[in-house]
């Protein structure tokens, strides 16, 4: 929990001079360019989980305008780990994920969004306890809500962080994970580079 505390606190103490950068060298210019790359990172927790997770990744977004804009995500998230009736299993995953975007652009520094997606995630589950040692590999399919900021640097930079609830039930499975959900809280906070 205390990780998830730090994580928007660091990422504000990041953001002020980078902000204040990209304010006094574009004279308040805003994103003009339509299509960015760039790293992510993150945290997660799952709402069955004992611990969340830290994570990486790459995003790329296009704006189809001063409203509207696509982001697709990869990212790799290890180290949940669920507990039950003498068995416990860690899970990784790798995302791919998809969102549609609608930015509410107040001014040149700022750029409020909401966004929802689908995604797509290749769960690894490693089995330790008294049922069964063995690993096993599976796609699932789940969705996300959500909402973050952007704040342009400069005309072809932007910091964006971001928060999402991800919904994620693993029902193809019907060994021992009937009862889990993967449904949790998701922060991140990207570096976008336009092009």
């Amino acid at each position: 929990m205390k990780k998830l505390i730090l994580l928007p606190f660091v990422c504000s103490l990041l953001a002020v001079p980078l902000i204040t950068q990209g304010q006094s060298s574009s004279d308040g210019a805003a994103i003009k360019n339509t299509i960015g790359f760039g790293p992510r990172l993150g945290y997660y927790k799952a709402s069955d989980a004992e611990d969340g997770s830290f994570y990486g990744g790459v995003q790329a977004r296009i704006r189809l305008g001063p409203v509207l804009g696509i982001e697709g995500a990869v990212d790799y998230r290890s180290g949940q780990r669920y507990e039950f009736a003498g068995q416990s299993v860690e899970t990784k995953f790798v995302p791919v994920t998809g969102s549609l975007m609608m930015f509410l652009p107040l001014n040149a520094q700022i750029a409020p969004y909401g966004l929802a997606g689908l995604g797509a995630y290749y769960t690894i589950y490693d089995y330790e306890g008294t049922f069964t040692n063995e690993n096993e590999n599976e796609f699932n399919f789940g969705y996300h809500l959500g909402f973050g900021v952007e704040f342009p640097i400069g005309s072809n930079a932007a910091l964006n962080a971001d928060y999402r609830y991800l919904f994620l039930n693993p029902d193809d499975n019907e060994q021992s994970l009937d009862d889990a959900s993967f449904s949790g809280n998701v922060f991140t906070v990207g570096l976008m580079f336009y092009l």
